[in-house]
């Protein structure tokens, strides 16, 4: 637990006070806590102050993309609105959920029913987010998912208050499939990781080249943690496709891509590699010598302008690293989520969220956006390609932006979701 924002401390009245003085502090406690209640009952604010949990891998397959520097995008957050909302101090909470399902769920059962967070973010992983939505259905608090791939949490599992905030399969499959295969890139060779997250992200894909005019050669499953790769990779080049997909993330795509440089035909620049999940720090980790030409999308990239620049600066300050988009995306939730609180003073869960809607989203990160009724956040994304050594001229500035695809163009309208909330 981390407790930055404390709550203040409450008063006592001393048992050995006399009765005379012990009598008029009771009734000053009571007036006390009758202007408390009435004021409350005003701001609408739960136990008088709002309490932010994070959810983050800080161990396992994603910390290198979430963890610490979640927790600072995080706190970065809460100092740029001075620690409090309408006077209510803030709280964050922080715990490991280690990419598992059960101790993730763990912990939003006790954050939500027993210690009153009222808003919790990052939650990477598909499968702990689905259960977490799940958990927090009856509950109502706002949960911000910003580094899931799954389209469920927007689709057929949506939730009043569940938002999709950064990724998205859909779009990110969008941005790869469409522009690659639109460029003249038409054969295409999955490699996917054998979840749910892995099957359906590379369905969508498929979907995306299919419809522009691509074609799936092949396709090989690998399980979460698989340390050789080569001979998957290997068969991947030697099908003759002209872009071999990585349908993974973590230290998973980060194995594959340092693997299959060692394929002749990734090495010369004849079959590309594009992976449909990663960040910037991911790059950081295989290195750019290894990783040249890598394709890839993200909705936000820390060197896009000079706003985004100035905002990841001081994130750097403070760990050493610039940003993923996932962290960065911590940071772009929460402050709108704390926007809204403000303006509704409330931290009640469908009247933030309502207020979310309504006012704009702006800030250092996302670019034209608007969140949306099925609790999709829509923005920009971009195309990206990592760059060779020899173009990098300064550190951390391994890509290059190839295209902007506006969000209407890249996330699946409105008009197409599954969310039985929508009225129809």
């Amino acid at each position: 637990m981390d407790k930055l924002f404390p709550a203040p401390r409450s008063l006592q009245i001393a048992a050995d006070r006399p009765a005379g003085l012990r009598s008029w502090a009771g009734k000053a406690m009571l007036a006390l806590s009758l202007a408390i209640f009435s004021l409350a009952a005003r701001a609408d604010f739960s136990d008088g102050e709002i309490r932010v949990g994070l959810l983050v891998d800080m161990q396992s397959t994603y910390a290198h993309i979430t963890g610490s520097g979640s927790v600072a995008a995080a706190r970065m957050a809460i100092e740029d609105v001075g620690g409090k909302i309408n006077g209510k101090p803030i709280r964050l909470f922080f715990a490991d959920h280690g990419n598992s399902v059960a101790q993730g769920s763990a912990v939003a059962k006790r954050w939500l029913f027993e210690e009153g967070v009222d808003v919790i973010a990052d939650v990477a992983s598909s499968p702990i987010a689905l259960a977490v939505q799940e958990i927090n259905r009856p509950k109502g608090a706002v949960v911000f998912y910003n580094g899931v791939m799954s389209t469920e949490i927007t689709g057929s599992r949506c939730a009043a208050t569940g938002v999709h905030w950064m990724y998205d399969s859909q779009a990110y499959t969008t941005a790869l499939g469409r522009e690659l295969t639109r460029s003249g890139a038409r054969t295409w060779y999955f490699i996917t990781l054998d979840n749910a997250f892995g099957r359906n992200t590379e369905k969508e894909l498929a979907a995306v080249i299919e419809a522009n005019g691509g074609q799936v050669l092949g396709r090989t499953y690998h399980g979460l943690g698989e340390r050789q790769l080569f001979v998957k990779l290997r068969q991947a080049a030697e099908s003759g496709a002209q872009v071999i997909a990585l349908v993974d993330a973590g230290q998973d795509m980060i194995r594959a891509v340092r693997q299959s440089f060692d394929l002749l035909r990734v090495s010369k620049g004849k079959t590309v590699l594009a992976a449909v999940a990663t960040a910037l720090n991911d790059v950081h980790v295989m290195k750019p010598q290894l990783a040249q030409g890598l394709k890839l999308s993200h909705s936000f990239y820390w060197n896009q302008d000079p706003e985004a620049r100035a905002w990841s600066q001081r994130f750097f300050e403070r760990t050493g690293a610039m940003p993923s988009d996932l962290q960065a995306g911590v940071y772009s939730s929460l402050i709108h989520y704390f926007k809204a609180a403000a303006a509704s003073d409330s931290d009640k869960g469908t009247t933030v969220v309502a207020r979310m809607r309504e006012i704009p989203i702006r800030d250092p990160i996302v670019r034209n956006a608007r969140l949306r009724e099925d609790g999709r956040m829509v923005h920009d994304i971009y195309l990206l390609e990592v760059k060779k050594p020899g173009d990098i001229r300064e550190p951390w500035d391994y890509l290059r932006v190839l295209r902007t695809i506006p969000g209407e163009q890249a996330f699946s309208p409105l008009s197409a979701s599954a969310c039985p909330l929508l009225a129809r």
